[in-house]
């Protein structure tokens, strides 16, 4: 979100932490069409957010590893954050604190040392805007069926899988430029609070693996 690498997930292991418990198929479950349509509305009304995420795999121009932090839509243009990301530069792993404030995106590095960075693609007001962010995820989606209800930390959701096409996940992460699948976590609760979401990108050559990212979204700390 606020570098240049996005999300990700390993789904045995939890990647972001947070192992889900043993999903339960039992019963009825409801529309995964009209779950992800409340999602998407849900995501629209946030003004704030905590945010996890990270990646398994290596996606072209893309170099964080993992990032964690609190965000909100107002504070400037572009909305505000705060938090830590992990950066791949060369063969080390760097950690940064970061803060997005007005026109302002800054970095703390361990030694205490703060520098100015270039704004990131992905900041708040772009990722909960409904024609460029996770609204326009959960919209554009397609062959949607809910899966199971899954218990997340102490939060029940729906698990969603489905799909979707280039042109819709391109328009929110441009280097991805392939249908992927998705599957995303939707609160049982009638809030219908978007939990988790979870995308996998083919493989570009037959000697790759797929690349599997994650964005797991909680209230903010208070």
């Amino acid at each position: 979100m606020f570098s240049r690498r996005l999300l990700g997930l390993l789904m045995l292991t939890g990647l972001l932490g947070g192992c889900a418990a043993s999903p339960d198929a039992s019963g009825p479950l409801p529309d995964a069409a009209g779950l992800v349509r409340e999602a998407a509305a849900a995501v629209g009304r946030l003004d704030a957010v905590h945010f996890k995420f990270g990646i398994s795999g290596m996606l072209e121009g893309l170099d964080v590893l993992d990032v964690e932090g609190d965000a909100r839509r107002d504070g400037g243009p572009h909305g505000s954050a705060t938090g830590r990301a992990a950066v791949q530069e060369e063969n080390d792993r760097v950690d940064y604190r970061f803060q997005l404030a007005g026109d302002a995106f800054t970095l703390t590095d361990a030694q205490g040392a703060t520098r100015p960075a270039a704004m990131p693609s992905f900041t708040p007001a772009m990722l909960l805007d409904a024609s460029r962010g996770l609204p326009r995820l959960l919209d554009g989606a397609t062959a949607l069926r809910t899966e199971t209800k899954e218990k997340l930390a102490e939060l029940d959701t729906y698990r969603i899988d489905g799909q979707l096409p280039r042109e819709v996940i391109a328009a929110v992460v441009p280097s991805i430029q392939s249908d992927v699948d998705v599957k995303f976590w939707v609160e049982q609760a009638a809030t219908r609070n978007l939990a988790r979401v979870w995308l996998q990108v083919p493989p570009r050559q037959p000697n790759e693996g797929a690349i599997m990212l994650e964005l797991a979204l909680t209230a903010p700390a208070t």
